[in-house]
């Protein structure tokens, strides 16, 4: 079988089909929703049989209908199928962590703090439950389980016992529907689909251009409440990127259709063409002799380092200098947008004070609501449309970060004929308070964000499309061993006095090898010399026993 590697790529849908495709959204997401919470109760059923198409499955204990036609029930079916199965293996989290649950995860409140979920607790438990696997998905689907958990006893005031207790019927709150489960491109019931690819000269400047052109249909509802086809859609012009991977040989898949909500309440339709597209294969992992080491960074974003293995017995060089990505202009501006957020914030809680006493009042007491009640609404909903449009804006920049530092390890490891890459996994670092001064605040807010785990999620795609091995080590422990002679050390500041700030750190001179160095260029060879040579487990051992020295 061929290597494969499925692609999204979603294309915003002409304005002459924005209505058509929204009303087929807004017909199918109550559709959608009746199965859910027809088909809750049975979770367990999905637990098991995962072959096939989930439509199958769904429908063999659906007892009511949508009437909608045959394949557009299908891909009702398909799209709460898809959300069942991933809730049932999401539930087999749970039942394994559920010993875990006690009041030890918790931290007690003290004087005016509030009881709250104790981090370094929680990740001690799923770490000793997760045992020697390495799986780092496996330890992040935990560490989640147990937070919401933790979640639902500081407002409850007990763990839940069972995983409906847990977590909600997960209806959809914005149209979604895939077409999965009709009969293809050409003969669908539910939409049709053409895909032109063309070259062509431009006679001026004598250069050939290509193009891949869409031209769709859906079967909707229309005004009236009817169903029926649709007209063919003008053409839609496709990216470069998409004519490339056609030219490769790839496969285009059912797309999805599905709706985007702005802050400010409009609605756009927008088609996820998915494709899959051939993938290199990778040698095998005993010849790999180089290895791409990265880890995070403290003032830059990561830092990168190639190592080589050595012949005999001599130790892994470094063949490289390392590479620093330094995101500091980015930084301030995500520090800026963080900093208007709590504004907003602060600005929003002083009009909901206002609003909530007004109603109180006028309940307890018959108050009349004051003249000024209808303006703290208006104000109340702006701040909210503006926070959200900020933390929009936010996970922009950060997947925008997690792209550019995905590509920076690619290209390194390209150039050095590298064919591992390997880091540290920080996908659940939680970083308590709210730190020392605007720099502090802002470093645990970076600390907390979800561009760690965006840099994984892309990486991890882009390298086996690329036929790259991506690998993740345990990062525990890692920063505070010397690579040069496997000391144990802590950091201080240049006077010898233990430092407040994380970018001060060096190593001491007390140590055996006399060695100086901060601790963004020390801590990133240690990842790459985990996974060489392949019989190595990744192991919090190997980070001590195996002696490297850095250039």
């Amino acid at each position: 079988m061929a290597k494969t590697q499925t692609l999204s790529l979603p294309i915003r849908l002409p304005d002459a089909m924005q209505a058509e495709a929204l009303r087929l959204l807004g017909a199918s997401r109550p559709a959608i929703n009746q199965i859910l919470m027809e088909l809750w109760p049975s979770l367990d059923l999905f637990a098991a049989e995962r072959t096939g198409l989930a439509w199958k499955q769904v429908e063999k204990h659906l007892v009511s209908r949508s009437g909608h036609g045959s394949r557009q029930e299908r891909c009702e079916m398909e799209q709460a199928g898809r959300i069942l199965r991933a809730q049932a293996t999401r539930k087999r989290v749970f039942l394994s962590v559920l010993p875990l649950l006690s009041e030890g995860l918790i931290r007690p409140a003290e004087g005016k703090r509030p009881a709250k979920k104790d981090y370094r607790a929680i990740k001690e438990q799923v770490r000793q439950l997760r045992e020697a696997s390495e799986d780092a998905d496996a330890f992040m689907a935990m560490t989640n389980v147990v937070e919401q958990a933790c979640n639902v006893f500081l407002e409850t005031g007990s763990f839940p016992t069972t995983y409906e207790e847990l977590q909600r019927v997960p209806v959809l709150a914005v149209g979604q529907l895939t077409f999965a489960g009709d009969d293809g491109m050409h003969a669908g019931q539910t939409y049709r689909a053409q895909i032109e690819v063309s070259k062509f000269c431009d006679v001026t400047t004598r250069q050939v251009h290509e193009q891949a052109t869409l031209f769709l249909k859906f079967r909707a509802p229309t005004a009236q409440g009817k169903w029926a086809w649709g007209e063919w859609s003008e053409p839609i012009a496709l990216p470069e990127t998409v004519f490339q991977y056609l030219d490769q040989g790839a496969a285009p898949l059912a797309p999805t259709l599905r709706e985007i909500r702005s802050a400010d309440g409009s609605r756009v339709a927008v088609l996820d063409l998915i494709l899959q597209v051939p993938a290199k294969y990778v040698s095998a992992l005993e010849q790999e002799k180089r290895v791409l080491g990265w880890d995070w960074g403290v003032r830059s974003l990561i830092t990168v380092s190639i190592l080589e293995q050595a012949e005999g017995d001599e130790p892994y060089r470094q063949i490289s200098r390392p590479v620093f990505l330094d995101t500091g202009g980015l930084d301030g501006r995500q520090a800026r947008l963080r900093r208007e957020i709590d504004r907003l914030k602060a600005c929003k809680e002083r009009y909901d004070t206002l609003v909530s006493q007004a109603v109180k009042a006028n309940a307890a007491h018959q108050t009349p609501l004051p003249l000024h009640f209808a303006h703290w609404q208006e104000q109340l909903l702006f701040y909210e449309t503006r926070i959200k449009t900020c933390w929009k804006k936010y996970e922009r920049r950060n997947r925008e970060l997690a792209h550019l530092a995905s590509n920076l390890l690619i290209l390194l490891a390209l150039l050095y004929d590298c064919r591992l890459i390997c880091g540290e996994n920080l996908t659940t670092l939680k970083t308590e308070g709210r730190g020392r001064g605007v720099r502090g605040r802002f470093r645990n807010w970076r600390n907390n964000t979800t561009v760690r785990g965006e840099v994984w999620r892309v990486l991890k795609y882009k390298c086996h499309l690329l036929g790259i091995r991506a690998r993740q080590v345990e990062a525990r422990g890692t920063t505070h061993t010397c690579p040069h002679c496997l000391t144990p050390v802590k950091g201080h500041h240049c006077s010898g006095e233990p430092s407040y700030f994380l970018w001060e750190w060096k190593y001491a001179q007390r140590l055996t090898c006399h060695r100086k160095a901060s601790k963004d260029q020390s801590m990133t060879p240690r990842p790459g010399r985990t996974m060489v040579p392949a019989n190595r487990s990744v192991s919090q051992g190997n980070l001590d026993m195996v002696k490297a020295r850095l250039l």
